[in-house]
């Protein structure tokens, strides 16, 4: 991205845009005084760094209206649970509530992405970022046509281990080698060591700082043939060339193996994926995955126990701050997935609407940032991790210590997760059956009907074993479909019923111009229609923004700064969905009528009047048109 800016705006001083561990304490120290005054423009950061050392500098943001966008990358780890389980991801939604809750006026806009949402992530977003009707949905998924899928079962653990190795031996390189435990990283990368693979490392949760930096340092500089990862590793590192993915256990869910089988191929060129598997990592991805082991009577001791050693932040108990790391007396030690599966009762609470997340006090950070040195330091992880233990809840619900009413509340949501888990299941044995076509499966995991959350999956697959069963991968590859938001801020007419009394606005406006239209002679009635008559779509030919570089720049002159540019190449073969008010230059003397029949709040149509009228193509459009502007009757308008 600096390099990008550092192009775009060649002479001027780019800032410091990304907060990482390596910064300095003066570089920190600008960087907040930049977001406090209001020119730090853009940063790139983790959650880890929103809910701990930017926290007290957003706050002094929001409170003067100084935040316009939290963009959230990765949004599907809002329902990840296994080793790559990140709390900062969760306390995210608390923080943007608090972050809302301190702008005196306008609130700033979030936007969550994600290359894949299976159903179940976009409910927990819905909670977590909701209420529902205030998240909007955009979605186009198409599956990667890169991997070929290899599916082995060996139950004899010497023998998975020496095909898992003859894979490594002969694979393309760089590799991948996911496990789902830390132990086995660990124990993976000393046979790989004995083995006499030199250019290889491990990841995963337990990883100290300086040894993760080092490792991502290397793997990104081509250093490193392979790494040995559990599914901690691979969020963000946008390697383009792996070549091979390998699965020496059973991810347990679907999505999280499509997600880490996505790591290779990023080049566009073809990728292995290998998984070799035993019956006992099945049991191990189903212990993971399954919310049914979270009982009522456990669900219930968890969030007691969470609540009796909770911090209550107010007078009656329902501002808590909560520690993650707290263990029920029954299960007596804390386990690697402890404070994933509290985390996780908080957000099932949070589904079931007993309480909501909130953010941390930008005060309670301070003592921690100061022993820090104004940020993260390797010397302080144990502090850190101490920190990112704790989480703020707001209850909605007062009898949330009264059993019954706990089970009540909890058991629509319970019954939701273990819907959900066993149709999971179900996908995930389909696909290690190496019976079903993996694209087929992908597609059910990902497609959605929901009304307002749509999702319709574009079919790929580079070939699997069900394919070569019946002589390959169908070929083929279908443009994916996009599902467009539905939900918009009102449109205000009354600019133009105040101005052209005699137009009706359910119809095309056709706005004619004395001859053919040219990019630079029209400019001046495209920028007023943005910016004085509330234009937000603007479809037009693409040779127009290649002669005119001010149509780059129209955003400039919208409140709020977003328009969305659309080629009318594209559109004549799929329409925008988007109810925006929109405006459709024609560069040529035929009018597609397609494009005049979308819906829109208001439609304006660019064209000369010598155009072909679409409903009497032998007649002008000047001179049966009746919803008509002139050019010099728009500029007139425009200024008074």
């Amino acid at each position: 991205m600096t390099e990008l800016l550092r192009k775009r705006f060649p002479g001027r001083p780019i800032p410091q845009i990304a907060w990482h561990a390596g910064l300095s304490s003066e570089m920190r120290d600008a960087i907040k005084s930049a977001i406090r005054g209001g020119t730090q423009g853009v940063l790139y950061c983790s959650p880890e760094a929103v809910v701990g050392a930017l926290l007290p500098a957003l706050y002094d943001a929001a409170r003067f209206n100084l935040l316009s966008y939290l963009v959230i990358d990765e949004a599907h780890l809002v329902s990840q649970w296994g080793d790559g389980f990140r709390p900062a991801f969760q306390m995210l939604a608390g923080v943007r509530r608090g972050l809302l809750a301190a702008c005196p006026t306008t609130p700033f806009r979030t936007i969550l992405m994600s290359g894949t949402l299976a159903p179940d992530t976009i409910e927990t977003i819905d909670a977590l970022f909701g209420p529902a009707r205030s998240v909007q949905m955009m979605a186009s998924i198409y599956l990667r046509p890169e991997p070929q899928y290899w599916v082995y079962r060996d139950d004899d653990i010497l023998s998975k281990r020496r095909k898992v190795l003859e894979i490594l031996r002969y694979a393309p390189r760089p590799f991948i080698l996911y496990v789902t435990k830390r132990n086995d990283a660990d124990d993976w990368l000393r046979i790989l060591k004995a083995e006499g693979y030199e250019r290889v490392a491990s990841f995963h949760g337990n990883t100290p700082h300086a040894e993760r930096v080092a490792a991502i340092t290397a793997w990104a500089e081509n250093k490193l043939d392979g790494m040995v990862a559990t599914s901690a590793f691979g969020v963000g590192i946008d390697k383009r060339d792996v070549r091979t993915i390998v699965h020496a256990a059973v991810p347990e869910t679907l999505d999280r193996f499509y997600q880490e089988v996505g790591r290779g191929g990023r080049d566009g060129c073809r990728s292995g994926s290998f998984l070799i598997y035993s019956q006992k990592d099945i049991e191990v991805a189903k212990g993971i995955a399954a919310p049914s082991l979270i009982s009522d009577d456990l669900a219930f001791e968890r969030w007691a126990a969470m609540y009796d050693s909770a911090d209550k932040l107010d007078d009656y108990g329902m501002l808590c701050e909560i520690d993650l790391g707290t263990v029920p007396d029954r299960l007596r030690q804390e386990s690697d997935y402890n404070q994933a599966w509290n985390m996780r009762t908080l957000i099932m609470m949070a589904r079931a609407k007993m309480l909501e997340l909130e953010s941390q006090s930008p005060a309670r950070f301070a003592d921690l940032e100061s022993a820090a040195g104004g940020g993260f330091d390797a010397d302080n992880e144990d502090d850190w991790a101490e920190y990112f233990r704790h989480t703020v809840i707001r209850l909605s619900q007062p009898g949330h210590r009264t059993k019954e009413i706990f089970v009540r509340d909890l058991g629509a949501e319970r019954t939701r997760a273990f819907k959900s888990s066993n149709a999971g299941q179900d996908l995930l044995e389909e696909m290690l059956s190496a019976s079903h076509e993996f694209s087929a499966l992908l597609e059910r995991l990902y497609r959605n009907h929901e009304p307002g959350r749509t999702i319709i999956v574009s079919r790929a697959c580079g070939g699997c074993p069900a394919d070569r069963a019946i002589g390959g991968p169908v070929q083929g590859y279908a443009e994916p479909t996009a599902t467009g938001i539905e939900g918009l801020w009102p449109f205000d007419a009354a600019t133009w019923t105040q101005r052209f009394r005699h137009l009706d606005l359910s119809s095309p406006v056709y706005l004619l111009f004395p001859g053919p239209l040219d990019a630079k002679s029209i400019y001046p009635v495209v920028e007023a229609l943005v910016s004085t008559f509330g234009i937000r779509e603007l479809c037009l030919p693409a040779s127009f923004r290649a002669k005119e570089p001010r149509y780059a720049t129209l955003h400039q002159r919208v409140p709020g700064g977003m328009i969305f540019l659309q080629d009318i190449a594209e559109e004549r073969r799929c329409g925008s969905m988007y109810q925006l008010p929109r405006a459709t230059i024609f560069d040529t003397l035929d009018i597609d009528r397609a494009l005049l029949d979308l819906r829109k709040p208001v439609h304006v149509v660019l064209a000369s009047r010598t155009a072909s009228d679409p409903d009497h193509p032998l007649r002008h459009l000047g001179d049966t048109g009746s919803n008509i502007l002139t050019q010099e009757q728009f500029l007139r308008g425009a200024r008074s």
